[in-house]
Order: structure tokens, then sequence, then C-alpha cells
């Protein structure tokens, strides 16, 4: 994800294992409640939004032994959708199972994958049955900034929406990235002395989808809090969409010809490949992966204009997109569906970049560089950080 400073998106199906059967009242929360405070996460708030989160998973999701995990991920982004929940950090959770001992086992699994530096806040649970089989689904969510009251999922084109919202600890200078269906994105400030979200976002661009996104800086850097779609004068999904995925797309030089052709599509020149930005990519995917985590800030190689420094590349501007997908169409998704890393890709001033990929971690650096070539990739001025460390 990224930036001329950019944000962190974090929306993913983790140990989704979809299970079958209609979806049945919650019963208590002790259980996902107690397992969560017994390994230090707090104790995260129930919602009837996240409690139909989860219901929908139950129904939708259910019958497939082995699911599309990209059905099964569109059936989430449309569940989220209608219940109005728009954070961008999500740990959904499904497990067919014979009774709380077997659930208890699953969950751990669940836990296990948890980012301590985004801890959930909230969440919604629901069981139901398959036959013999027990089904339950847990939706965790990280809140980042509560509105009040929620950004609706449609408007009526022209409407002004009130952002207002308080923000968690831990984040500041928050602001708001709004793509409408036609025009510029646009981002304006969003912040106050009393550290909360207070912003009007216009729908001045006619009937259509506009993204909205609260960005915040963080110790990791910019991350990315909410991103919503507000459907004004259309009529929003009620099943997902699905594109078939074509084979092999699972290479960093995949992702970079679908930037280049995402670029040319609005009408801006290609980049130029840069060996550098390339290494500069690929070190920070490793060190991604190791971590297991997101984040645009590392403690071994600080910023990505602390890793340009380090490696000699005077930039004019720059711009770095994470994503953690399974190919390069997903993580080009990702990028679009975020009008912050949306906004990257079609900056008119960037000349040069760089991909790379470790496991389901996709970086790519965009940079604005002179336009003399260079005849070798520098050597870096200082080491960037320790092969083997893991943070």
């Amino acid at each position: 994800m990224s930036r001329w400073a950019c944000g962190l998106i974090l929306a993913s199906l983790v140990a989704l294992a979809p299970v079958g059967g209609q979806a049945a009242a919650p019963d208590g929360p002790p259980l996902v409640v107690g397992l969560l405070a017994g390994h230090g996460w707090g104790t995260p708030v129930r919602t009837a939004a996240l409690d139909t989160v989860a219901a929908g998973l139950v129904a939708r999701v259910g019958g497939a032994v082995s699911p599309d995990p990209d059905t099964a991920a569109a059936h989430l982004r449309v569940l989220l959708h209608g219940a109005q929940v728009g954070d961008a950090v999500v740990y959904p959770f499904t497990l067919r199972h014979g009774d709380d001992g077997a659930l208890r086992r699953g969950l751990l699994g669940l836990v296990a994958g948890l980012d301590r530096r985004r801890p959930p806040t909230h969440y919604g649970l629901a069981r139901g049955r398959d036959g013999d089989a027990q089904v339950t689904a847990v939706v965790l969510v990280h809140r980042g900034v509560v509105f009040s009251p929620p950004l609706p999922a449609t408007a009526a084109p022209g409407a002004v929406l009130r952002l207002s919202g308080a923000l968690r600890r831990g984040y500041f200078r928050p602001r708001v990235v709004v793509a409408p269906p036609h025009g510029a994105i646009r981002e304006r400030p969003a912040w106050t002395e009393a550290r909360r979200v207070e912003v009007n976002v216009y729908l001045d661009a006619g009937p259509g989808v506009y993204g909205v996104e609260v960005l915040a800086d963080s110790v990791d850097g910019p991350v990315v809090l909410v991103n919503h779609r507000v459907y004004a004068g259309v009529a929003p999904p009620d099943r997902p969409t699905v594109v078939l995925r074509p084979p092999g797309a699972d290479r960093a030089e995949d992702l970079w010809a679908q930037v280049q052709a995402a670029r040319a599509a609005h009408g801006l020149a290609p980049l130029r490949a840069h060996a550098t930005l390339v290494r500069i990519a690929a070190d920070h995917a490793a060190d991604l992966a190791r971590a297991g985590r997101l984040a645009h800030r590392s403690a071994d190689s600080g910023t990505l204009n602390t890793r340009l420094r380090a490696y000699g590349v005077a930039a004019t501007l720059s711009a770095e997109n994470l994503a953690q997908a399974p190919d390069a169409r997903a993580a080009l998704a990702a990028f679009r569906d975020s009008p912050g890393h949306a906004r990257n890709l079609a900056l008119p001033q960037l000349t040069h970049g760089g991909a790379a990929r470790v496991g389901d971690i996709w970086v790519l650096v965009m940079a604005a560089l002179p336009s003399a070539p260079r005849s070798s990739a520098p050597r870096p001025t200082s080491r960037p950080r320790s092969p083997g460390r893991l943070q």
C-alpha cells in the first residue's frame, strides 16, 4: 500500500474454512472473548452489525468443502458493505467443528494471525449447523475511528456527508481521501484538537460510486483506517462479482505490467523500470514477510524516504503501495479499491518504479527521478537491515 504517503490496507480472509447450513442465533461470547483476553488482546466490543456479517458468512459461504477464495472474499465485501462496516482491518473466520474444544483449537489459529499493532476492538459471532457438525463464524475488526452515525451505504447525489468520530490512540493527523465516480481523487485534512475526525464529504460529481477512505499516521507510517464505498443514486450490489484469475499472474513482473496498463488507461506515460527501486521493493517485501504484517515503516530500514536515501536515490516525489494478496490481479484490485493507493498509481509526476513479491506480500515503489539515466545501480550508502533479523 502506500504513498506519497499512503496507508495500510489489510482486509483479507484469515483461516477461512467455509461451511454449510443455515445461520442460527449466536450463543454467548465467553469462548471468543476469553480466548482473546487470555492471549493479551483485551476485550473487544460485540456489535450487531458484525453479528450480521458473521451470520452472512455462515449462510452464504456454506456448502462448499473447498470454496474459491476469491468468491469467499467477494461475499465478505458485500456483507461488510451491507452492514455499513468500512473498517480496513478485518479478521474473518469460519469453522466446521464437533464441539467447543475443536472450536477453541481452531480459533487459536485465528489468534495467532492477529497483528499486535492493530488488535481487534470489535467483533461479531454467529453459529449454525450443517448436518451433525456445528458451524461458527467470528468476524473481528480493528476500528481506528468510531463514526457516529456510521457511514451510509447509499446516499442521494449532491448530498453532504458529515464524518464525525473519535480517533483511537496511536493514530494522528487523520485525513479523508475521496474518489468520485468522475474527476480527480481529492484529499482533505480531517483532524481536530480533541482527537476527532471531523470533515464534510461532498457527493458532488453526479450519480455513481464514491470511495471514501480515512488515512492517519502512526508509528508504522501512514495507514488506512476506513475504506468505504457510498452508492449515490445507484443500487449497491447484493451479490459478489468475481473476475476469473488468469493463470500464471503470480510474479512481480505481472503486477508491474498491470500497473503500466493502469497508468496508460489514465493517459499517463509509462514508468521506467529502475533496478535500485526493484531492490528497495524486494528488501522491504522480505522484511514484511518475516514480520508477517504490512507497514511502511521498518525497525531496520525506516521509512521509504530513508530507504531511498540509503541507496543514494534522490527522488523529488515517491510513493509506496503495499498489498497482501494471492496474485498480481488481486494486489492491483486492492490498490484500485483504495482511493489513496489508486491516486498513487495515477500520479503524473512519477517517472520510475519497481515491484517485488515475497510470499503473499506485494510491494510497489514509484518515484520521480532526474531524467539522466544511471549507468548502474548505486551501492547503498548504509546497510538498511540485517538479513536474518525478524521484525
